[in-house]
């Protein structure tokens, strides 16, 4: 599948998009490959969009489960399953400019978790989330992961055990989402969002995104401290 993963550059942006609407671009291992290779040679840039081709952002990803009596061991979960998958999460966490996502239509499995890990998430009215893993008898451990310090468990806990789908509004209220917008609007919003980024000084920005991805583990007090160490260094070095 050429070109599954196009990574575009203009001007300070870089636009990954995933681009396999005939299979509702599920992600392969080899996609997931190339995603982790495009964040890492957008070091430089100053924003990064993420998006989905065709009618739906991600439907999950394309990988069978093993059979029952297979005989699958860890080793062999983390190689196939896990491995691929925390890689991509610590590229993700890698990169010090902020990430745009722009979703529509269905963001499922995988969808949804990179739809979460967006710094700042545009979604429109029709899009739609969920985790359906445990009606086919899977825990999805690894893709509520990176979840906890973006949404209540509570809510999490719904996505995972009602196995259904969730609207673009509950899934602002949920943290998934930063935004819902009309359909018709998702360029346009997503253009200013990203214009608007770029008007604030880089290493501000870059501060906030390192600021909300390490505080949120502290108290208030040790957060503050924190934020007045950031400060410093942004202001020491004007």
């Amino acid at each position: 599948m050429p070109d599954a993963i196009r990574s575009e550059r203009e001007g300070e942006v870089v636009t990954v998009t995933i681009d396999r609407p005939d299979a509702f671009n599920r992600l392969t291992n080899s996609m997931i490959a190339d995603i982790i290779a495009a964040l890492d040679a957008s070091a430089d840039a100053r924003v990064i969009v993420l998006r989905g081709a065709g009618a739906d952002f991600c439907l999950g990803r394309e990988i069978e489960p093993p059979a029952p009596g297979s005989g699958v061991n860890a080793l062999d979960v983390m190689r196939d399953d896990a491995g691929p998958i925390i890689a991509m999460y610590e590229a993700l966490r890698r990169r010090r400019q902020p990430i745009v996502g722009l979703v529509h239509g269905r963001a499922w499995g995988i969808g949804l978790v990179l739809a979460a890990a967006c710094d700042f998430t545009l979604a429109t009215e029709d899009s739609s989330f969920r985790l359906r893993e445990l009606g086919r008898g899977i825990p999805p451990c690894i893709a509520m992961a990176p979840l906890l310090d973006r949404m209540p468990v509570k809510a999490i806990g719904h996505l995972v055990y009602s196995a259904e789908e969730a609207d673009a509004t509950w899934a602002q209220h949920a943290g998934v989402v930063s935004q819902v917008v009309p359909a018709p609007e998702l360029e346009a919003r997503g253009k200013a969002a990203v214009e608007r980024l770029l008007s604030f000084p880089d290493e501000a920005v870059r501060t906030v995104k390192q600021f909300l991805a390490t505080a949120p583990r502290f108290n208030e007090v040790n957060a503050a401290l924190y934020g007045a160490s950031l400060l410093s260094n942004v202001l020491g070095s004007r």
